[in-house]
C-alpha cells in the first residue's frame, strides 16, 4: 500500500496542522497509507557543510550530527508522496524548513547527478521521482507578506526530484487553529489531499509538470508562482523558483508572458542536467597546480583570526 509522509513546520494543532490532516483524511479514504512528522518535535541540528561530510558518500544518516536527520531521510524516501507545510514569518517560512531542507536533501540528494554519475550506495532502494503537494500559510491579509513562502517550500523538492501536483498558498488566517472554521480552506486542503492521491495512486505516469491543482492566475506555468526576476534592459522575466524564463508585453495596460519551452526550467531532469553540466564545465581549463593556488592566496584569511567571537556557550555544549 503506497504511503504520503506529511512534514508540518507550525506549531502542534495550529493551522498548517489542520490543513495537513484535512488532506491526509482525504487521502485515507483512498485507501492511502498517511504519516505525520512534526518537525519542531524533532531533534534536527543545522547543516554543518563539512568539507568532506560522511554524508556525502554514506547518505544523510552519517551525518556528523547525532539528531534525527538520519530518520527523517529514511521516512522521506520511503515515502510515494510528499507534503510539506510552514507558517510564514518574516516573509519567509519558519527556519526549521530550510534546516530540513539542507540536511536531507541538496546536492548529497541530487538525483539528476545521480543519473549521470552512478547512484550511491545507500540509496539504490531509495531511487524515484515522488508526486508532492506543498501548503504555506500566513497570517497577513494579502500575500505581500507571504512572498517568499510557497517559494522556499519549493526549494525542498528540487534536488530529489519531488513533482508538486498541486500547492496551496494561504493568507489570512493568523489565530491559532482558525484553519478549522474556514470552510473554503478545509475544502481546498481535501482537493490538495485527492489530487495527490491521484498521482500517488498512478506512479506509471510522469508527474513532473502535470499539474492538478487549480488556476489561481500566478505568472509561471512550471510552479504556478509569481515570484519573478526582471532585469532593466531585458524584454523578459526569470521565474525565481523555476527559472523558467518568460517574454513580457503589455496589453491593454496588462502585463502579459509567453513561455516557450526553456531548458533552465530546474523542476525538470532536462534543467538539473544542465545545471550540473554548467559545474563540470566551470571545472575545466584549471591549472595543475589550481589546488596549491588556492591554498596559497586563502592562507592569510585562514591565519587571520583577531575579529573572530567566540560564542559564551561554546565550550559548555
Amino acid at each position: 500500500m503506497p504511503t504520503v509522509t506529511a512534514f508540518t513546520c507550525g506549531v502542534r494543532f495550529g493551522n498548517c496542522e489542520i490543513l495537513v490532516k484535512e488532506a491526509l483524511m482525504a487521502l485515507k479514504k483512498m485507501g492511502i497509507e498517511t504519516e505525520l512528522i512534526r518537525l519542531n518535535d524533532c531533534k534536527l541540528q543545522p547543516c554543518k557543510a563539512c568539507l568532506d561530510g560522511p554524508c556525502k558518500r554514506l547518505g544523510p544518516a552519517a551525518c556528523i550530527h547525532k539528531d534525527d536527520g538520519g530518520w527523517l531521510a529514511e521516512k522521506f524516501y520511503e515515502s510515494d508522496g510528499y507534503i510539506m507545510a510552514a507558517p510564514v514569518w518574516s516573509l519567509a517560512p519558519a527556519s526549521i524548513v530550510s534546516v530540513f531542507r539542507d540536511r536531507i536533501f541538496g546536492y548529497k540528494a541530487d538525483v539528476a547527478g545521480w543519473e549521470r554519475r552512478g547512484t550511491p550506495e545507500w540509496a539504490k532502494n531509495y531511487k524515484k521521482h515522488r508526486p508532492g503537494a506543498l501548503i504555506s500559510v500566513g497570517g497577513a491579509l494579502t500575500k505581500n507578506w507571504t512572498s517568499l513562502g510557497m517559494a522556499t517550500l519549493y526549494t525542498t523538492t528540487i534536488s530529489a526530484q519531488t513533482n508538486v501536483v498541486d500547492q496551496m498558498d494561504v493568507y489570512g488566517v493568523s489565530k491559532h487553529g482558525e484553519a478549522a472554521i474556514r470552510e473554503d480552506n478545509l475544502l481546498r486542503a481535501r482537493y490538495l489531499g485527492e489530487n495527490l492521491g491521484h498521482a500517488v495512486l498512478n506512479p506509471k505516469i510522469d508527474w513532473c509538470g502535470r499539474w492538478l491543482g487549480s488556476d489561481d492566475g500566478e505568472a509561471c506555468p512550471s510552479c504556478h508562482t509569481s515570484l519573478m526576476i526582471a532585469r532593466p534592459g531585458k524584454n523578459y522575466v526569470e521565474c525565481a523558483v523555476c527559472g523558467r524564463k518568460g517574454y513580457v508585453s503589455l496589453e491593454n495596460g496588462n502585463l502579459q508572458y509567453v513561455w516557450p519551452e526553456d531548458p533552465q526550467n530546474r523542476l525538470t531532469m532536462r534543467g538539473k542536467y544542465d545545471h550540473i553540466r554548467e559545474i563540470e564545465r566551470h571545472g575545466m581549463g584549471r591549472p595543475e597546480n589550481y589546488d596549491e593556488l588556492v591554498r596559497g592566496k586563502s592562507k592569510k584569511y585562514r591565519e587571520w583570526n583577531d575579529c573572530v567571537l567566540t560564542p559564551p556557550l561554546k565550550d559548555k555544549c
